[in-house]
């Protein structure tokens, strides 16, 4: 069983708030279902985890609305509003359909960085997040941010995260350190996992392994399988390569471990992790 753990999904004509630009041309169009799962057929995926791209409770219900359609939809990380007066109510809501799995917490104010998640002011939120035993998944804006996720991890042991694409490191820079030892220190909470993704969007176009493999192993290294979740990020990954071409690399990044290690990697942990429910017969 192989999962993509992070995949978007959006309809442009729904005005959700995207953040997409029409310069973004090769993903700036309606990204559904049908166009996902020949991908998944070709390079042999089971399932997928589909992950917010928008800031509004709607677009969370149009996601899981597609999840019930389409079974190998295995579960929704979806978005919320950390301060919101019925926030409990909101969760309540979306956890009674059975497929919201974990929440990405993005600032309605389309503040990209992290650094307002560890406000005082979100203390009830995240009592609120952690009642419903929700994993957490983290974007930051680039390396620079992985030590904020050290901290709110750190401040929040009871909650369990999810960093997405390895912290962004700055592959096509060559830039190892200080993002290296930043992901070591993360890596160090037990509450942490990381999303083996995104990592061809930060490197220099025409990259593959070879230049992968230093920030894969060190991924690897710091997490362990049991914490990495593999993922394509489609489809922000069109940007820098094709999906057969991004899962084709994975493989061969993942080559050297023992089959059980990359089971893990490919499927179990996010199994693990997300409480994904065995697929059921479409």
């Amino acid at each position: 069983m192989i999962i993509d753990a992070h995949v978007h999904l959006w309809r442009l004509a729904r005005g959700d708030n995207l953040a997409l630009t029409p310069d973004m041309a090769p993903i700036y169009r309606d990204r559904e279902p049908g166009d996902l799962r020949p991908l998944l057929d070709r390079a042999g995926i089971d399932r997928v985890v589909v992950v917010q791209a928008a800031w509004t409770i709607a677009e969370t219900l149009f996601t899981i609305g597609l999840s019930v359609r389409f079974p190998w939809i295995a579960g929704i990380i979806g978005w919320a509003d950390l301060t919101s007066p019925s926030l409990r109510e909101e969760i309540d809501a979306l956890l009674l359909t059975g497929r919201l799995k974990g929440i990405r917490p993005v600032d309605a104010n389309d503040n990209r960085s992290v650094a307002w998640l560890l406000d005082d002011g979100l203390q009830r939120g995240w009592d609120i997040v952690a009642a419903a035993d929700l994993p957490v998944d983290l974007l930051v804006q680039d390396w620079r941010e992985v030590p904020v996720a050290t901290a709110l991890a750190r401040r929040r042991p009871g909650l369990r995260f999810v960093l997405d694409h390895c912290g962004k490191p700055d592959i096509a820079g060559g830039r190892f350190q200080p993002w290296a030892g930043s992901l070591a220190e993360l890596a160090r909470l037990p509450n942490v996992a990381c999303k083996l993704s995104g990592l061809v969007n930060c490197a220099a176009p025409g990259s593959g392994a070879a230049e992968l493999k230093p920030y894969t192993d060190h991924v690897l290294a710091c997490f362990g399988p049991e914490r990495v979740l593999w993922a394509s990020d489609w489809p922000p990954l069109d940007l820098a390569a094709d999906y057969a071409t991004w899962k084709s690399v994975s493989a061969d990044l993942l080559a050297p471990l023992s089959v059980d290690a990359r089971q893990a990697v490919f499927g179990r942990t996010a199994e693990e992790l997300y409480r994904l429910e065995p697929p059921n017969p479409e």
